[in-house]
């Protein structure tokens, strides 16, 4: 490792510093626990938009405005055989053939320059497009659909190839297993330094989940599965070393083609000190709890529906709902209190907004609970365990892992089997508390900041040195 401060490109995908959440505030627990010399690099959307997270003293903040033409591109003179060969390779994402397809991007990388903007919207662009989609729709695309599917990609890619300057680092991390991994492959094999790959959810399963809310055409959707499986490919295969959340995520990747020799569980972790330890003792009226950002990945409907078989059984039962409704999902959290009134829980479901300190929201309940669809490994798990109090959770991301022992899971998406948890522990005060004062236990042992934040500096010194990193079995 140098003698001077490790320098490190850190890059995030519609997270940090821009958006609040459980990604974002795991960014900024490492970006100013740890003492390195930061540039984080920020995949975000069209729209300029001003910081919601703070940055640590001397970290440098880029920003790669996605969907949106670059303003300029720094290298100019490439022919345009020359751009179209590479375009070409580009394609071999359709075939999921990942070496060609990296060399393709790597070569565009390389030659790219202002008329890379056209490029996709060239003829023979077109023609060689037209030609690899009739080969996997097993019929001509349509011009609207061979169109769609070039803007798709141009507004994609073109601003994560147009990065100039190129930072300098020692180490770069990517937070997201996404199109973070794009320019973090390409820095780091330019500068020919050590590739970390971080991941809370699976990418690609995610992406997968987010088809189901969209209408593409079907030329848009196998073009955009294919794409980001192969960037999800590219990533495992060529990162040096892969941290993720949890045992979960990791046979995900192992099946997608990582090294198991080169992937290491880190947990997130809170510091116990922010969350006070709640009254060892439960006030009526028995009382859940739930804590996120409301978004149709948590399954609010679900929890909804759930909590109406509680109430059917036990008619004082409560459930508070605290945080906040992101801007875009006023419709998704209109839904969730239509169904609260379809199914009259009007006295018993309560929208309690936002609130700060957190720990506030986990002392009010009897059991907290978590209904997600999808999820890496959610601090409010963590931090519901850290002031002692149990939860009934579903079987998603690192959740099963984390509760064992100290509370319940249940599948995702089934409110009688999440109706009938919350139901066993709102109906027996002394087994939440013997199992909230495990879960207490457990954070303190397993889930620490300082644990967390002590492993990433060993991850970074370690790849810094060339050195092998240990992987436990």
């Amino acid at each position: 490792m140098p003698s001077r401060p490790l320098r490190v490109l850190f890059v995030t995908e519609g997270t940090y510093p821009y958006a609040v959440g459980g990604v974002s505030r795991w960014c900024e627990q490492l970006l100013f626990g740890l003492h390195a010399e930061f540039t984080v690099l920020a995949l975000w959307g069209p729209k300029a938009a001003e910081p919601a997270l703070p940055l640590p003293p001397g970290a440098r903040l880029k920003t790669l405005h996605l969907y949106r033409p670059p303003r300029r591109f720094p290298f100019a003179g490439a022919p345009l055989h020359a751009l179209l060969g590479a375009l070409e390779r580009l394609f071999a994402f359709l075939s999921l053939d990942v070496p060609t397809f990296q060399e393709g991007l790597w070569e565009l990388f390389l030659l790219r320059k202002r008329h890379l903007y056209d490029l996709f919207l060239h003829p023979k662009a077109q023609a060689l497009l037209s030609e690899r989609l009739r080969l996997l729709l097993g019929r001509s695309p349509s011009l609207g659909e061979n169109l769609a599917v070039l803007h798709w990609l141009r507004s994609t890619l073109l601003p994560l190839l147009a990065l100039d300057p190129i930072p300098e680092a020692d180490l770069v991390h990517a937070t997201s297993g996404g199109l973070a991994v794009i320019p973090a492959w390409l820095v780091a094999r330019r500068a020919g330094v050590p590739f970390l790959l971080t991941e809370h959810g699976v990418f690609l399963r995610e992406r997968y989940l987010a088809f189901s809310e969209t209408q593409p055409s079907p030329a848009e959707r196998l073009v955009q599965a294919r794409f980001y499986h192969t960037v999800s490919r590219l990533a495992y295969r060529e990162a040096h070393f892969i941290s993720t959340v949890s045992r979960f995520n990791q046979r995900w990747e192992v099946e997608l083609g990582a090294d198991p020799e080169r992937i290491r569980v880190v947990p997130n972790g809170v510091d116990p000190r922010l969350f006070a330890e709640a009254p060892p003792r439960l006030e009526p009226p028995p009382t859940a709890v739930w804590v996120g950002r409301i978004d149709p990945l948590k399954d609010l409907l679900t929890l909804v529906e759930g909590f109406h078989l509680v109430v059917q059984e036990l008619p004082e039962a409560q459930l508070k709902l605290f945080g906040p409704v992101p801007r875009g999902n006023e419709g998704y959290a209109e839904s969730v209190r239509q169904r609260v009134r379809d199914l009259s829980l009007e006295g018993h479901v309560h929208f309690m907004g936002p609130v700060n300190p957190v720990y506030q929201a986990y002392h009010q309940g009897w059991v907290g609970v978590l209904s997600s669809i999808s999820e890496g490994f959610p601090y409010t798990v963590i931090e519901n365990m850290a002031v002692g109090r149990t939860l009934v959770g579903t079987r998603v991301g690192s959740v099963g892992e984390v509760l064992e022992g100290v509370g319940e899971v249940v599948p995702a998406m089934d409110p009688e089997a999440l109706g009938q948890a919350l139901l066993r522990f709102l109906r027996d005060p002394e087994r939440c508390l013997t199992l909230g004062q495990k879960a207490r236990e457990k954070v303190l042992a397993l889930y620490t900041l300082d644990r967390m934040l002590a492993e990433f500096w060993e991850i970074y010194r370690t790849l810094t040195a060339r050195l092998p990193i240990e992987v436990p079995e």
